[in-house]
């Protein structure tokens, strides 16, 4: 859900108001995890981590308190000296003696256990706060901090809760999850409340509300994204004085860190700005090496090639530390592990080894083998991509080049299908629908014998209908049904919806200037008159549904990306007529778009005829004229245009297993030599007729 269609709700209960904006929790996890990157900073984080850890009640409670973490002494010396100086107590040499006091070993277990990787401090700070008007204060209203899922903050109380009164609420994760759910969670912060027990109580949440009562020395470590809290004000002119740490996932150490790469800042800072930093130490850490070399025939010369394919074979870069360093004690001339194909039987044996039943069985290193086992399959079928021998079309690896001096080949000489699809023989109930391409195409299935599905023909010369190009009487029909030229795919949507009744159209009548009635739905039929359109419209509806349900196989051309939408949302079939633009706004449809709407036309005929399949194809009939002229001349506007069909073609079949692909628009432009009429915009008899030749190549059974 994007941003700026989030939208703030009002509840009244009782005498409180509250401000609820559901989803933003959505994104305040997409902008954080995702846009900014924190998922990959944890992941990346774990992945280096190599010490061992243990549970402790931080990781599942999200919060726990340490007491007489520091000494007394100690925190009222940095109360004294935040007074005298609150500017010279910011400077490093500071931190540099508080962190080591705070970040214990104890401190350090919570925290790796927590995150399962090591950490670093990304701010601190000394607070002093006093309250006159608790209500001013955003901090004393209910409300998680907005940042990354996996960050801690950790509070040192320098004076005690008995002096000044002062705490900090919090409910659980599952409260504060259902606080989230609702939208009350990460609203405006000028709108949160102090007071939420209506709220909880209205939603049926749980409220209630714990304390930690911190005293001199008390350590508070808590994940303020993932608990509800809220800051409970110290007594009036009775000042609280605190340590604030913000602690996040890190590949290193927290002290190598700190004195190589990055040093905490003072005063709380937006999270967004860790992302380079986190970037600038795993550049840092990497490789140290300037280069790594690599060897023909998949020779390995040198060890940092063996570092380099280990830390991309196993994920855990632990893990791929300790078989490097293995392996650097017992093969450290590369002797078996003198190619690509020895080092992974090498790894493979050393990972077993871990297994044995006389070993400690470790889940390292099950995952390790796991991962060895993608690699390698993964290399495996990177190494045939290009293999001539294990393809069903070995045409289809290499662009033919007529002057190769070995295999010369020529374009004009091969059909542009991978493999055949044999779904079908000449007894299959097949149809089709589309632009101008696919009406030759139906003409072409008609002549050579295929059984082509007609539910609907225009014989009646009294009728009052008139399908362009057709005559009463004329053997070979246009479409199925008389539906027209679809040129556009919410046109194939709209007709599946209207012969199963799943949406309502307008019965739209457009004079034309031969003085005809158009259907802007039914491109190239025509009516003499009201009555005609009327007494034609239930009847036509049903033969479209009938052309459905017999169908086994059907073909549609998809035309063109742009199009003409109708106030309700509906598309006309074409172009609209001089008389219509008052009614209509033009559209260019996104590759998303045009998916889903052939798969809803898909999926609803599908849903009444279980046999049915569809075979899609991009008609090589470029636009006559676009609408986008202001910014794309027509001919970059139809290569869009293809593109964008051939790309939707694409996800189609890959989505659905009964869904194929006709390489009619890659023969026509790339495989006839000349394809094309002089206008350049239809072509040639002879070349539907190759079209229609390879279809049979590849869906038809003899």
């Amino acid at each position: 859900m994007p941003a700026e269609d989030l939208r703030e709700e009002k509840i009244v209960i009782g005498d409180h108001i509250y401000h609820l904006m559901p989803n933003a929790d959505k994104e305040i996890f997409k902008l954080f995890e995702h846009q900014h990157g924190y998922q990959s900073i944890s992941n990346r984080a774990q992945s280096a981590y190599q010490r061992d850890s243990v549970a402790t009640p931080l990781k599942h409670e999200h919060i726990h308190v340490l007491r007489n973490h520091i000494p007394q002494e100690l925190c009222q010396s940095l109360i004294t000296e935040f007074e005298n100086d609150q500017q010279g107590i910011q400077h490093p040499s500071v931190l540099e003696v508080i962190l080591p006091q705070v970040l214990t070993e104890e401190v350090d277990e919570h925290l790796r256990s927590y995150f399962d990787s090591e950490y670093c401090v990304f701010w601190w700070s000394i607070n002093k706060v006093h309250i006159d008007d608790e209500e001013e204060w955003y901090s004393t209203k209910w409300h998680c901090d907005g940042g990354p899922v996996k960050h801690l903050k950790l509070i040192t109380y320098l004076n005690g809760y008995e002096e000044h009164g002062s705490d900090t609420g919090y409910l659980d994760e599952k409260s504060t999850l259902a606080l989230k759910d609702i939208g009350y969670i990460f609203n405006q912060m000028h709108e949160r409340n102090i007071d939420i027990e209506p709220l909880c109580q209205h939603f049926d949440i749980n409220y209630q509300p714990k304390g930690v009562k911190a005293n001199v020395g008390d350590t508070v470590i808590f994940n303020p994204y993932q608990l509800a809290h809220r800051a409970i004000p110290p007594k009036v002119g009775v000042p609280r004085y605190a340590l604030n740490f913000c602690i996040v996932p890190s590949e290193l150490h927290w002290k190598k860190v700190a004195e190589e790469y990055f040093f905490p800042i003072y005063d709380c800072q937006d999270f967004r700005d860790f992302t380079q930093i986190s970037n600038k130490i795993t550049e840092k850490t990497m490789q140290p090496n300037a280069h790594i070399e690599i060897g023909l025939a998949h020779s390995i010369e040198n060890f940092e090639h063996v570092e380099y394919l280990l830390a991309n074979i196993i994920e855990k870069l632990s893990t791929a530390v300790a078989i490097a360093n293995h392996i650097k004690k017992v093969d450290p001339n590369l002797v078996e592990c003198h190619s690509v194909f020895a080092l992974l039987k090498l790894v493979k044996k050393i990972i077993i080894e871990q297994l044995s039943p006389e070993k400690l069985m470790e889940a390292k290193w099950l995952d390790a083998l796991s991962d060895l086992a993608e690699y390698e399959t993964n290399f495996i079928d990177s190494m045939g991509r290009y293999a001539l021998g294990n393809k069903p079309n070995p045409n289809a690896v290499f662009w033919p080049n007529p002057e190769h001096e070995k295999h010369p080949q020529s374009k004009y000489d091969m059909l542009p299908y991978a493999k055949k699809q044999p779904i079908m023989d000449m007894n299959t109930a097949i149809g089709s629908a589309g632009s101008c391409f696919a009406f030759e195409i139906a003409k072409y299935f008609q002549q050579e014998g295929y059984n082509y599905v007609i539910t609907e023909r225009n014989d009646n010369p009294y009728s009052g209908m008139q399908v362009d190009g057709y005559t009463p009487g004329d053997t070979i029909a246009k479409f199925c049904a008389n539906y027209g030229i679809l040129f556009n795919t919410p046109s194939f949507c709209q007709l599946a919806e209207k012969a199963f009744g799943l949406r309502t159209f307008n019965k739209l009548l457009i004079k034309s200037d031969t003085g005809c009635l158009l259907d802007p739905y039914r491109e190239n039929v025509a009516f003499n008159s009201q009555q005609a359109y009327l007494a034609d419209y239930e009847q036509h509806v049903e033969a479209v549904k009938q052309a459905f349900l017999q169908c086994q196989v059907f073909v549609v051309t998809l035309g063109l990306n742009e199009c003409w939408q109708l106030a309700d949302g509906t598309v006309m079939s074409r172009n609209p007529r001089e008389n219509m633009y008052h009614l209509v706004k033009h559209k260019t449809l996104s590759v998303e778009e045009n998916v889903a709407n052939i798969q809803r036309f898909f999926d609803i005929i599908k849903q009444h005829n279980p046999d049915f399949k569809l075979i899609i194809s991009v008609s090589p009939i470029p636009f006559l004229a676009t609408g986008r002229a202001d910014e794309q001349h027509i001919i970059s506007a139809n290569c869009h245009s293809k593109a964008v069909l051939r790309v939707a073609a694409d996800q189609l079949v890959s989505n659905n297993k009964d869904i194929y692909y006709l390489p009619s628009y890659e023969l026509v432009t790339e495989c006839v030599e000349d394809a094309w009429e002089t206008d350049t915009r239809h072509v040639k008899s002879t070349t539907v007729a190759q079209v229609v030749a390879m279809f049979k190549e590849i869906f038809v059974t003899e």
